[in-house]
């Protein structure tokens, strides 16, 4: 599984603002766009080792929508799940948090895929 098998499935959420690892930032260091907007990661890639060679493959990812609202951030993770059940995603771990620098609030969704 690479970011492009991702991609399509996160690309109608939060107004199309979804970028792989980091969000577009301006010459200051910080994102250049308003939220809300999703960023997503391929976190790890384990292939399992049988006799004749490596197996499936266990692909950790990572999905942080930042919103200005934790309401608005924890509904579009909902709706990133919900976009992403064709993978059948394995121990769903949903985390919210607040980024006290910028002033949004974040919301991860975190699971495994066996490919």
């Amino acid at each position: 599984m690479t970011e492009d098998d991702l991609y399509p499935l996160l690309a109608p959420l939060a107004g199309g603002q979804v970028y792989p690892y980091v969000a577009p930032l301006g010459s200051d260091g910080k994102p250049s766009i308003s939220p809300p907007w999703v960023i997503f990661s391929i976190i790890t890639d384990v292939a399992a080792d049988v006799i004749c060679g490596q197996a499936e493959s266990s692909v950790s990812v990572q999905v942080d929508v930042y919103s200005s609202t934790i309401t608005e951030a924890r509904t579009i993770r909902n709706m990133a799940l919900d976009a992403l059940q064709v993978l059948r995603p394995a121990n769903v771990v949903k985390t919210p948090a607040y980024e006290p620098d910028l002033r949004y609030h974040r919301a991860t969704l975190e699971f495994q895929v066996t490919v």
